[in-house]
């Protein structure tokens, strides 16, 4: 899984403690990742049972129960009986066999992983750390193609390059994909903006405003971006 890949890369370097920490986040997210897959592999069954016990309570109210008002105390109460179906199918599903084999496998994996240093990931780090110093308005317009100059480069070595550069990039993204959908919804947004080479006013102002509500991380925006380039 991906997770286990991009804390492999992350833990570079660290020490024993924080590559405890490190290996608890690990799990955490294999638990994440587990019930994502388990409630997907699992939709079909819980949307057919979810739909057979909204029939069924719709037509038992419908027949056995006489209202003034047809059909809306029976739509309330088969919709509940069908939700409760579903979350405790979905809670059944998270404690099932399948589910607590796959999380014991990919938590023995993660257990026996080696930790190795991977050259070229201090340069991801000094670059957060460069637009981090960065006003916030600045940031926001050379995202945005709005100010009057690009994101800094991300400098590295070329003793440091390798295939490892685009694998970082693809699980860097795939992980915000997947964890920050507002997040990786404003990268396609920049991407799509910095592909037409047009500024926008509108979206740099967006920008800024989530920024200044603390609901954006515009250094690690800026890193998604450039990591694309790679």
């Amino acid at each position: 899984m991906f997770y286990l890949e991009i804390l492999w890369h992350a833990s570079t370097g660290l020490n024993t403690h924080e590559k405890d920490d490190a290996l608890f986040t690990l799990y955490t997210q294999i638990d994440r990742g587990v019930d994502r897959w388990i409630q997907d592999a699992r939709y079909i069954p819980r949307l057919l049972v979810s739909s057979a016990v909204f029939l069924t309570v719709y037509f038992f109210f419908s027949l056995a129960v006489r209202d003034p008002i047809p059909m809306v105390d029976e739509l309330v109460l088969a919709i509940a009986a069908s939700f409760l179906a579903a979350y405790a199918l979905s809670k059944r599903d998270k404690k099932g066999e399948l589910a607590m084999k796959r999380r014991l496998e990919l938590k023995q994996n993660a257990s026996r992983c080696d930790y190795t240093i991977q050259e070229g990931l201090s340069s991801y780090e000094a670059y957060l750390d460069t637009c981090s110093y960065l006003d916030t308005l600045d940031l926001a317009d050379r995202l945005a193609l709005t100010g009057e100059a690009d994101l800094p480069v991300l400098e590295i070595a070329e003793s440091e390059m390798g295939p490892w550069q685009k694998e970082f990039k693809e699980i860097l993204l795939r992980h915000f994909e997947l964890t920050d959908r507002p997040l990786y919804a404003l990268y396609v947004q920049v991407m799509r903006v910095r592909t037409s080479e047009a500024g926008d006013e509108a979206f740099a102002a967006r920008l800024i405003k989530l920024a200044m509500h603390k609901n954006l991380d515009l250094p690690l925006l800026a890193l998604m971006v450039v990591s694309s380039k790679q």
